[in-house]
């Protein structure tokens, strides 16, 4: 997929493991990068393929997923444009460790292994911002736990909801709008439970007047103290 050299430098700036890096470096970074296709339904990667490099999802929708054994599936997240993917590839050559899916059709830039391997070597603040992202997702991971831990489903299923608002939707003084449609199955997956428990925590917080539907799309009322308790905000 052709995507040209402004775009992608566009695009870099608004990955986590980019940001901030001098323009120069930026265009280094563009100019080696390659654009993917991914059309919905399709598979970037699986969980246990080789790993290949580093993604950055542009546009779209994507989800990332494991299976266990009993062939269960779980999806740990539905990341937000930015978002690199498969970044563990830079610190361990081992297997994909999750599943990578087109919700919708999406655009992708990927840089080979090889490639960001250099690209470390040759810019300290890069390895510098790579050390700091990882550091997030450790702290993120404990707080997943905590969650699981010690909240409730229903306390789970909320903050699960103002994420997925915070990153795909709209935010005002009033309402988070998650801007699309979560089935209730994605849902599931999202926290390990059944879509009939997510069934009854949904029709639970719309009579306690947490949560309302406009259209299909789950609305968060009175969201702020919600939002302020959402990790990364």
């Amino acid at each position: 997929m052709k995507i040209a050299d402004k775009q992608k430098q566009k695009y870099l700036c608004a990955c986590p493991l980019f940001s901030n890096l001098g323009k120069d470096v930026i265009e280094r970074i563009a100019a080696r990068a390659q654009g993917v296709f991914l059309p919905r339904g399709k598979v970037l990667f699986y969980q246990g393929d080789p790993s290949d490099g580093l993604y950055v999802h542009c546009t779209g929708m994507v989800r990332v997923s494991i299976v266990n054994t009993d062939g269960d599936v779980l999806t740990l997240a539905v990341p937000e444009r930015g978002a690199p993917l498969g970044e563990m590839t830079l610190v361990s050559p081992d297997p994909r460790s999750a599943t990578v899916t087109a919700m919708e059709d999406s655009s992708l830039l990927h840089l080979e292994t090889g490639t960001m391997v250099a690209l470390l070597a040759e810019e300290p603040a890069l390895a510098a911002h790579l050390i700091g992202f990882l550091s997030q997702r450790l702290r993120e991971s404990n707080e997943t736990l905590q969650k699981f831990a010690f909240d409730n489903l229903s306390q789970r299923l909320l903050q699960k909801l103002a994420e997925l608002g915070l990153k795909h939707g709209t935010l005002d003084d009033e309402v988070l709008d998650l801007g699309r449609k979560f089935s209730q199955s994605a849902l599931a997956e999202m926290l390990g439970v059944t879509r009939e428990a997510i069934n009854k925590q949904l029709k639970l917080l719309q009579d306690q007047g947490k949560i309302s539907m406009r259209k299909g799309v789950i609305q968060i009322t009175s969201p702020a103290d919600i939002v302020k308790n959402t990790p990364g905000h």
